[in-house]
């Protein structure tokens, strides 16, 4: 009996093969369709179209700092350097080659959905007017809360997702089978459930999990959802963090957790494990974000499942109101037992930092706790001021200390 896969082991495992396939893709009769991280890719997996994720790539190229290096090339080509720096980051590489993985296949369509950024659709537009590649946009509406409104922007939205497939017939002569989505969605329905799950985990004191984990464990969610491997690897991730719960193995040792973080906005990626050490250090672990929730659905398999699809997609956190992201927000500072916050202010993802100031109010006037804000880009180091941040994060945890001892 072979042994069981590490979670670490299966994530390579899952990834080695689904590059290997996505390489291969037309030798097996499947077509590339790159997909922005968050679009309805269950109908791409049901209609055996390989999703592609160009930022996952960016992100493994800024995280290995190679950030200034591939936006200076877009720069140079004319693009401005306020641009998202996943799209600097792709657009270099496809000039240029370079890349710290073995780059990705080239696409033969596009899904590019605006629910969490309203500029990534430009990217892809670019990207298929080079190629003359069919782009497809699955537009979402702002989520609102209101109930008569909300259900007029779902069934736009179903309507969108019938015309996605006749799109996909149309390109593939395949007629498009409903079954096989029903089973994909039960794949989606099952990962969501454990991978939320594996977030919720930070709830235990000390916690097992930093959100550097869960953007590690988030990948399989963003690129392998609606796949049976896509559930067994959250299962073993289940299983692994609980049994550290179970010991009562946290991040930092229980004695040492002073501080539960929430963290608003994408990571600064090339900053990853020096964040988490630098934070530790002052007692501090960052627990979670609405960003690693994005991936959370809860689709309801009981519903059509082009409504269920509508009804996740259009409500993720970059989509939704300041009102409603303060809702979820306040709901995780609660659940967590959260005494501390971190804003990050992200010149690359404006969609998301505008509503950062305000929000920033909002929760210290909610929680009553303090926050920490800075501004810095997700991927380009030279928006990156290393002394800035440090004194600013050294301060703010001697702040967090001055009221801890009232």
């Amino acid at each position: 009996m072979s042994e069981k896969l590490t979670s670490r082991q299966l994530s390579k495992k899952i990834t080695e093969e689904y590059m290997d396939e996505a390489f291969h893709a037309h030798e097996l009769g499947k077509l590339i369709g790159y997909s922005t991280a968050i679009s309805p890719v269950e109908i791409f997996v049901a209609h055996d179209i390989i999703p592609i994720y160009p930022e996952n790539h960016s992100v493994a190229n800024l995280t290995a700092k190679k950030g200034i290096e591939l936006c200076s090339i877009t720069e140079n080509m004319g693009y401005t350097s306020h641009l998202c720096a996943y799209a600097r980051s792709d657009l270099a590489y496809r000039k240029s080659g370079i890349t710290v993985t073995k780059g990705i296949p080239d696409p033969d369509l596009f899904l590019a959905c605006n629910a969490q950024c309203f500029t990534l659709t430009k990217w892809f537009q670019v990207l298929a007017r080079k190629g003359n590649l069919p782009v497809f946009v699955f537009d979402t509406p702002e989520h609102i809360m209101d109930k008569k409104a909300r259900e007029e922007i779902v069934k736009y939205c179903v309507l969108q997702l019938k015309e996605l497939i006749s799109f996909l017939e149309d390109l593939t002569k395949k007629k498009f089978d409903y079954d096989r989505l029903k089973e994909v969605m039960k794949y989606s329905a099952q990962s969501s459930i454990l991978y939320k799950k594996f977030l919720d985990m930070a709830q235990y004191k000390p916690s097992p999990i930093s959100i550097f984990d869960a953007l590690i464990g988030m990948a399989i969610a963003v690129y392998r959802r609606g796949t049976q491997e896509c559930v067994d690897y959250y299962q073993t991730l289940c299983d692994e963090i609980q049994a550290k719960v179970d010991q009562g193995i946290g991040v930092l040792p229980k004695e040492k957790e002073k501080y539960r973080l929430y963290w608003e906005n994408l990571p600064v990626w090339f900053k990853f494990s020096d964040h988490a050490k630098l934070l530790g250090s002052y007692g501090g672990v960052i627990l979670t974000s609405l960003y690693v929730h994005a991936w959370s659905f809860e689709f309801d398999l009981d519903k059509d499942p082009l409504v269920t699809l509508a009804e996740n997609y259009v409500s993720r956190f970059s989509n939704s109101t300041i009102e409603d992201r303060v809702d979820m927000a306040m709901d995780l500072f609660k659940r967590y037992s959260m005494n501390g916050m971190i804003m990050f202010m992200n010149r690359s993802c404006k969609a998301v930092s505008f509503a950062v100031p305000t929000l920033k109010d909002i929760l210290t006037k909610k929680t009553g706790i303090p926050a920490l804000v800075f501004e810095s880009d997700m991927g380009d180091q030279r928006f990156y001021a290393e002394s800035q941040v440090r004194t600013r994060i050294e301060a703010y945890f001697e702040t967090l200390d001055r009221l801890q001892e009232k």
